[in-house]
């Protein structure tokens, strides 16, 4: 008979474990089902836990807290560590009941292992929250009174300007300016004088260069940049020993860029390039009246397609290196002049066309303060002949109206009749001047 009572205890006892096991991972799974919920409370109640709860109750907020799932009992287990009545009642009792939600059932569970397994950590009973005044939702009528009294005093304001000294503010929005213009103008001048005995001989003469760069950039620092930009150099110098001529241009140019890139990474961008170039004056060399060049004679037009290499510095130094394989060539002359179409090996020819590659390289850099190195470029081959240009100056601003500079070109072009090529140099030519003088940037 005992061993049926061992027998009947041991079986109850193991049904007890196994019925606490299986509601354990009953709640387990329920909190698990109900962790979304629980976030999307958290975050209704960063204000004010105490407003959210009102919510829940009272209110239109009622029906969205619904809708999500959420259950005060929640503020429970993420609010102070409180002791509730309910909680121990629930669990105690022995009669079941339909009324709580499952959720409820989970978070007494968790709030009665912990005032068993750490009471010192339970701060608050609930009684302490219903000794509290609490600030009524509802105005009380002698608040409404109030209220309503000052509301009838306040006059219909269509105006601010109205009922207040204040200008009038005029509230306009401006787009962004994504151009950039910016110019420079030089002048500077030169003279030399000899005496008729000055005992190492000397030529009398003068010059004067005068530059004009004009730059229209355009950057909306996203996606698209066009840069324009026009150079203009003229220069003169009288010749006392030539025969032919009064003075002669030692500097004429007039050169127009265009470039438009469309940002594909970091610093790489496809590019469509444009440039003409051509001069002001006719061109001749000493003791010679044959004309070598003028205006329009020859006009080089270029342009060209491909990626340009742009990458930026936070001191202001710029560079540019476009890599152009498809380019496209215009020489055009505007002129009956035979030399000239000699020079240029367009003997019963107004224009010629070109096609090839083009590689072109712009740079600035500030040495320091006042001294500045500029670099310009560029390489064209129409795989019959080559044309190439290197340009450098090197500026040196002793104030902001004076300024001095060192200028140097080398070029190569060996689409030139014979009588341009040196034994020394071959093709190739130089070119360098030294001015002192005005300058004003705009």
């Amino acid at each position: 008979m005992e061993s049926k009572k061992k027998t009947l205890i041991l079986f109850l006892a193991l049904m007890c474990m196994t019925a606490t096991a299986v509601q354990a991972q009953t709640e387990d799974k329920v909190l698990n089902r109900y962790t979304d919920s629980l976030l999307v409370y958290r975050n209704l109640v960063n204000d004010s836990i105490a407003r959210i709860l009102q919510q829940s109750y009272i209110g239109s907020d009622s029906d969205s807290i619904v809708q999500n799932n959420v259950t005060p009992s929640l503020y429970r287990l993420i609010g102070p560590s409180t002791y509730y009545d309910e909680v121990t009642h629930s669990i105690l009792r022995l009669e079941p009941t339909t009324t709580e939600e499952p959720i409820d059932t989970a978070i007494y569970g968790k709030l009665m292992k912990m005032y068993l397994e750490h009471p010192s950590s339970v701060k608050y009973y609930k009684r302490q929250f219903n000794e509290e005044n609490l600030i009524s939702a509802e105005p009380t009528d002698s608040k409404q009174e109030l209220k309503n009294a000052i509301s009838e005093q306040m006059p219909d304001v269509d105006d601010v300007a109205e009922v207040s000294d204040d200008i009038n503010i005029d509230l306009t929005i401006k787009k962004p300016n994504f151009w950039k213009r910016t110019g420079s103008f030089a002048l500077q001048f030169q003279q030399n004088y000899f005496s008729d005995n000055w005992y190492k001989g000397g030529n009398n003469n003068q010059t004067m260069l005068a530059t004009i760069l004009l730059q229209a950039n355009y950057d909306d620092t996203k996606r698209v940049t066009w840069e324009n930009r026009l150079d203009m150099r003229l220069g003169f110098v009288t010749t006392t020993s030539d025969s032919c001529h009064t003075f002669l241009t030692n500097n004429d140019k007039l050169n127009l860029q265009s470039k438009v890139g469309i940002k594909t990474t970091k610093n790489w961008y496809y590019t469509v390039s444009a440039e003409a170039n051509t001069q002001f004056m006719p061109g001749y060399k000493s003791n010679n009246r044959l004309k070598f060049s003028d205006f329009m004679a020859p006009l080089d037009v270029y342009v060209s397609t491909g990626m340009d290499f742009k990458p930026t510095f936070k001191n202001g130094n710029t560079l540019s290196i476009a890599i152009l394989p498809f380019s496209f060539k215009w020489r055009y002359i505007d002129t009956d002049n035979l030399n000239i179409h000699q020079v240029y090996n367009m003997v019963g020819k107004r224009h010629t066309e070109d096609y090839g590659s083009r590689l072109e390289l712009n740079c600035k850099v500030q040495i320091c303060k006042n001294f500045t190195w500029k670099c310009r470029s560029y390489y064209f081959t129409s795989y019959k002949y080559s044309e190439a240009e290197l340009e450098n100056t090197l500026s040196f601003a002793f104030s902001k109206y004076i300024s001095s500079e060192v200028y140097t070109l080398w070029r190569f072009d060996d689409n030139r009749g014979p009588n341009f090529y040196d034994d020394n140099i071959g093709y190739f030519q130089f070119k360098e001047y030294m001015t002192l003088g005005l300058k004003y940037d705009f």
